[in-house]
């Protein structure tokens, strides 16, 4: 698996009223820019809004999250504000399921923050006397799509305006995008050599997200011959997923910079050597950015034969570095 940068947009669905569509509840809309200047470089959106799909119309009487009673597993419902019984509780999930076929394609979804269809997290929920009870809640819609693509990278729109939000989105959609053009590409059973492949060109870049948990995906990997291929990949791309939801932190990223390191010391001088070691330490403790170490590296890598170094995805472009990350 070579190293590529990315040629065409990605497809990620989105919250229509992200895109500066006025489908919310007041006509009004919430038009981000970070979504459409800064990541429209790399994504070519699939904008939906459900509460419009399901036929509530704009402008419309406002919805919310409702739970049956205080209790931990009550049932939640979202009911009109001003009328509670309008339940569009079932008409949300049964359009999440209609689609299913469409979304198959999708690298990833953005959706609006605090929305009784939409949140991702902590949307505010309340009993049927109209007291507010917790913000804990989960849109239905969003949940639905859970459930129903479980290892998708979902982002909230309002979350994005973190820069290192953002990077950890965009790393995820670019490694799911990546695996269902390398592995599971169609029809046919996927090869577990492409799935122990996949891993290898990842394998650093997994180990700057969390390094027990990608120790425990290696020995997943190499019991290839334990499970159904489909079976076998499923589980792989779920953990190669939840290991990339995590955040990077310098110290590890620095940890597998030094892997990378190792393999180019014997093609380097001691003079070398010394600055490569001591870039790498500056980006540790702050001093230097990401993009000034993988300069270094790469500019070494032409000395390495081994293929395994030339492959490491954490060696490509990061989202910094293809300027989707800082927004002025």
């Amino acid at each position: 698996m070579n190293i590529r940068l990315l040629t065409q947009k990605i497809p990620v669905g989105i919250s229509q009223c992200a895109m500066g569509d006025p489908v919310r509840y007041n006509a009004g809309h919430k038009h981000s820019k970070i979504c459409t200047r800064l990541l429209g470089r790399c994504f070519e959106y699939v904008p939906v809004c459900p509460e419009v799909a399901i036929g509530l119309g704009v402008p419309r009487q406002p919805i919310r999250l409702v739970k049956s009673d205080s209790s931990a597993d009550a049932e939640v419902r979202v009911l009109g504000v001003e009328d509670p019984a309008l339940d569009v509780t079932e008409p949300l999930k049964e359009y999440a399921d209609s689609l299913v076929p469409e979304l198959q394609k999708i690298r990833g979804y953005i959706l609006m923050q605090n929305s009784p269809s939409c949140g991702l997290r902590k949307v505010r929920r309340y009993l049927p006397n109209g007291h507010s009870h917790d913000s804990e809640g989960m849109g239905v819609f969003a949940q639905r799509l859970r459930e129903q693509f479980p290892d998708l990278p979902m982002e909230e729109v309002g979350r994005l305006n973190d820069s290192d939000i953002r990077e950890n989105f965009l790393t995820r959609v670019f490694a799911y995008d990546a695996w269902f053009r390398y592995v599971e590409n169609g029809d046919e059973e996927p090869r577990p050599a492409r799935v122990i492949e996949f891993y290898s060109a990842y394998k650093y870049l997994l180990l700057a997200h969390h390094q027990l948990e990608t120790r425990e995906l290696g020995r997943l990997v190499g019991n290839a011959r334990a499970l159904p291929p489909r079976e076998y990949a499923r589980r792989v791309r779920g953990k190669l997923m939840e290991i990339l939801a995590h955040p990077a932190s310098r110290k590890d990223r620095a940890n597998a910079l030094m892997h990378s390191q190792g393999h180019l010391k014997a093609y380097l001088d001691k003079d070398e050597r010394a600055e490569l070691a001591a870039l790498i330490e500056d980006y540790r403790r702050g001093f230097k950015p990401l993009s000034a170490v993988l300069t270094l590296i790469r500019h070494y890598l032409p000395r390495s034969p081994h293929h395994f170094i030339h492959s490491q995805v954490l060696l490509a472009a990061e989202p910094a570095e293809l300027g989707l990350c800082d927004f002025r």
